[in-house]
């Protein structure tokens, strides 16, 4: 269901291997978006400070390009290309000068087996190597192709933002690959919460009768949706909301999402 599903393209994004670097950065002469940039941090910089320098002989910098992230941030993107044109390094950062997004390519997916406790270590030492934010609890650790990653979902008020959080995906030897922070923009949350029975008797009106509630309700901060169940835009806030899900007498799933303070109708979501 579509607030569910968790979005792989960050994470695909990161696999994509490029050829790897020749070897001082040449300026690039394109045009860069005009008045943007002013506070980002150069790419060069953040090469720089990796845990494995890049060799930077015949590298060109590309200029900044103005992107869209999934969750709708409007960010700075940055590409080092090597002398092929191979792409070698990707930054991203947001218009206030937040790294969003650190992708190397070319990247070896064997070389060793990283422990899940140094996983997180390593992951550690990236962030603080960068200067950023330690996220607050403890991340998850998992694999995908080849590839650990090191996840912390981003919590608002102690509710789990779907999608959001800071991800640092490792290779098997526990070299970065890249890494990626997610933050959704979020409406104000109600000054009051209606109580969860409450919300259970207001989906019971909504839904046919013959439905079984199947799980929650249970908060979550979510996109409105419309008839169909697709997002409205990638633009529109998340607002705090009871979610719902359950089974029709078909055997149908549906999933019902209300506003978490007055209770009126935000998703609806069903899929055979």
């Amino acid at each position: 269901m579509s607030n569910l599903r968790v979005s792989l393209a960050v994470v695909i994004t990161m696999f994509a291997a490029c050829g790897a670097p020749s070897t001082a950065i040449a300026p690039s002469h394109g045009a860069a978006v005009e008045g943007a940039g002013l506070n980002i941090r150069s790419i060069t910089t953040v090469a720089a400070a990796l845990n494995e320098p890049l060799a930077l002989s015949g590298i060109v910098a590309s200029p900044l390009t103005l992107v869209r992230s999934d969750s709708g941030e409007q960010r700075m993107r940055q590409v080092l290309t090597g002398a092929g044109g191979d792409e070698i390094l990707r930054i991203e950062n947001s218009l206030d000068g937040s790294l969003r997004l650190v992708v190397r390519s070319g990247v070896p997916l064997e070389g060793g087996e990283v422990t899940q406790s140094s996983a997180i270590a390593r992951a550690l030492g990236q962030l603080m190597r960068l200067g950023l934010e330690i996220p607050s609890g403890g991340p998850s650790v998992s694999t995908a192709a080849g590839r650990v990653i090191v996840a912390w979902t981003r919590q608002v008020r102690g509710v789990s933002v779907p999608d959001d959080g800071t991800r640092v995906v490792l290779n098997a030897a526990g070299a970065l690959v890249g890494l990626s922070i997610e933050e959704s923009l979020l409406a104000a949350p109600p000054a009051h919460i209606a109580q969860s029975d409450g919300a259970l008797r207001a989906a019971s009106l909504l839904l046919p009768s013959s439905t079984t509630i199947t799980e929650g309700p249970t908060l979550s901060w979510t996109k409105p949706t419309d008839v169909n169940g697709e997002v409205t835009s990638e633009r529109v806030p998340r607002r705090l909301a009871w979610c719902m899900r359950g089974t029709l007498h078909d055997g149908t799933a549906v999933e019902v999402q209300l506003d978490a303070g007055t209770l009126a109708l935000l998703g609806w979501d069903s899929a055979p």
